[in-house]
């Protein structure tokens, strides 16, 4: 899969939607990204050459690339520009079970019992159990 740069993607603005520009722009970006048309350590370029071929100011192209700094997409580095990022790590935000993730990751997980023995519960557990 090749990579383009910005200078050679196409990217389709609706000036006449409620959705501000920069989000468009950013949502755009941020497909090109997910897609892999502008991969890892793809320079981005100057702000100024890519508001001027959208047809926007600069202040909405910087916004559009700052939202997408924020997301972790992008990294601005002095001197060299910015760029999409190396390392994408995606985890999804939900609860699993550590037996459902070793299980995913081809592990084997078990159970082994180690000792089971019925004890007079102290007086604190006992309090604390209500019995």
């Amino acid at each position: 899969m090749s990579t383009s740069s910005p200078a050679t993607l196409d990217f389709t603005l609706d000036r006449s939607s409620p959705v501000p520009l920069y989000y468009q722009l950013a949502q755009q970006l941020e497909a090109a990204i997910e897609h892999g048309a502008l991969g890892p350590g793809s320079l981005l370029g100057n702000e100024i050459e890519l508001a001027g071929r959208l047809g926007l100011s600069r202040p909405t192209v910087r916004q559009a690339i700052q939202s997408l700094v924020d997301k972790g997409l992008l990294v601005r580095r002095r001197g060299v520009g910015t760029q999409v990022v190396h390392s994408q790590v995606k985890r999804p935000l939900e609860l699993s079970s550590l037996y459902d993730d070793l299980e995913s990751a081809g592990q084997k997980p078990a159970t082994r019992v180690v000792r089971n023995e019925v004890v007079q519960a102290s007086a604190e557990v006992a309090a604390a159990l209500g019995i």
